[in-house]
């Protein structure tokens, strides 16, 4: 295969995703990894994130144009760097490679690319297992803004399986929060659940919103364990709202388990109060300005 420098594989692989040329588009891929591989193995951090990001910006069209191989074999490259990145030291290459799997699996789901958005979501887990005990928090939370795009998005585009792996996913997240005692990253992945937990209810997907009851409780009960008052008073919130919107559209299973989560934090004895719901305001907010930095 013939190797293009950086400037012939941009200009190859954006012409080739618009021509729908799948040959090319994996050569001018191949060649991007090649490139950004060696900048990120000589230190060259602003290069290899300039180039991450022209992976990114091929992919992106290619997932427009419902080019799922392209999009899938664009993502399992930046996970290569990622591991490159990670190894290496190179937290800001690191950080612009997860970031950019995220926002693909995103723009995969949304095009009803469920291979593509399964594989997205996979590797943004992998990623994040390279050293879960070191992520500070906005990263950690970082993580769970895609996830939960990820989930949202499919499950706006129907695809349930997809709904599924994002929530085991973000609840895997909030589980290692609540068991290292970080409560406010737990709080936020339990918002974050919610939040994929009323779409999948609007889309009347049974067992994900089911699934997505079990995580909290789970997360919940950890929660419980380590004395975290504000994340299991969220984990009782969600799960009422959750239970309430499976009752309205008479979804059975969920609405059960939803109920039955429930019964293990009735005795837990933490009442809401304005401060709490400050708090959740704030996380929300710090949410907010982590989204609109990715």
């Amino acid at each position: 295969m013939i190797i293009l420098n950086e400037a012939e594989a941009v200009e190859v692989s954006l012409s080739a995703v618009d021509r729908g040329d799948e040959s090319k588009a994996f050569q001018a891929l191949d060649s991007l990894t090649g490139i950004a591989a060696d900048f990120l193995s000589e230190n060259e951090e602003a290069d290899a994130e300039r180039v991450i990001l022209s992976i990114e910006n091929a992919a992106q069209v290619a997932a427009e144009r419902e080019m799922e191989l392209v999009t899938i074999n664009s993502i399992l490259s930046l996970g290569k760097l990622a591991r490159v990145a990670a190894d290496k030291g190179l937290e800001s290459a690191l950080s612009r490679a997860f970031i950019a799997i995220g926002k693909l699996g995103e723009a995969a789901a949304s095009h009803s690319l469920e291979a593509g958005s399964k594989v997205a979501a996979t590797t943004l887990m992998e990623i994040w297992n390279f050293s879960p005990e070191e992520w500070e928090q906005e990263k950690t939370i970082a993580f769970s803004l895609l996830f939960k795009e990820i989930g949202t998005s499919a499950a706006r585009r129907g695809m349930q399986d997809v709904v599924l792996n994002a929530v085991t996913c973000l609840g895997e997240i909030g589980k290692k929060s609540a068991a290292k005692s970080l409560e406010l990253e737990t709080v936020s992945a339990l918002l974050l659940l919610e939040e994929i937990g009323k779409i999948a209810a609007e889309s009347y997907f049974d067992e994900a919103l089911s699934s997505t009851a079990l995580s909290i409780e789970e997360i919940g009960k950890l929660s419980k364990k380590k004395e975290l008052s504000d994340a299991v008073l969220q984990c009782q919130w969600a799960l009422e709202t959750l239970r309430v919107q499976a009752e309205e559209k008479l979804l059975n299973n969920s609405s059960i388990v939803a109920e039955l989560a429930l019964e293990n934090f009735a005795n837990a004895g933490y009442t809401d109060s304005e401060e709490k719901v400050e708090k959740f305001r704030e996380i929300k907010a710090l949410q907010e300005k982590i989204q609109s930095n990715l």
